[in-house]
């Protein structure tokens, strides 16, 4: 049995992955967020490559991610007496995660492209939830 030494795997990662996709450069957009008691959270992503991590703590939290490119991942996580969340994402794969907890929740999910994959989980006395994926 052959075994790929780290060095040889991580050329050969490189390598493959630099193949995919067109000779030109990849471009990443790649965003954390963490909001305590703070404002809402608007952000938009136009890369090829877009991954958006927010985690919000407060009374009333709102967060609201748009991603447009060819790679999506976005990760919400709010605690507060109310939460909100709107995640968009035009691309080939899209991945969206959004947890909540309150008293109040509602989340939107929307995914356009070949593989969306998306879960919402609230916990809260009202809860509300919208998920559309659409493969072209």
């Amino acid at each position: 049995m052959r075994r790929f030494s780290g060095v040889a795997f991580g050329a050969f990662l490189t390598l493959y992955c630099a193949g995919i996709g067109s000779a030109g450069a990849q471009t990443a957009d790649i965003k954390t967020i963490v909001s305590v008691g703070g404002p809402p959270v608007v952000l938009n992503q136009n890369s090829q490559l877009n991954m958006a991590g927010v985690f919000m703590i407060g009374g009333s939290t709102s967060a609201t991610v748009t991603q447009n490119g060819t790679n999506n991942a976005t990760g919400i996580l709010q605690f507060g007496g109310t939460t909100t969340s709107l995640v968009g994402q035009t691309g080939s794969n899209n991945l969206a995660f959004v947890g909540q907890a309150g008293q109040s929740a509602s989340s939107v999910l929307s995914q356009l492209g070949a593989m969306n994959a998306g879960a919402i989980a609230q916990f809260g006395m009202i809860n509300s939830s919208t998920v559309v994926q659409h493969s072209p």
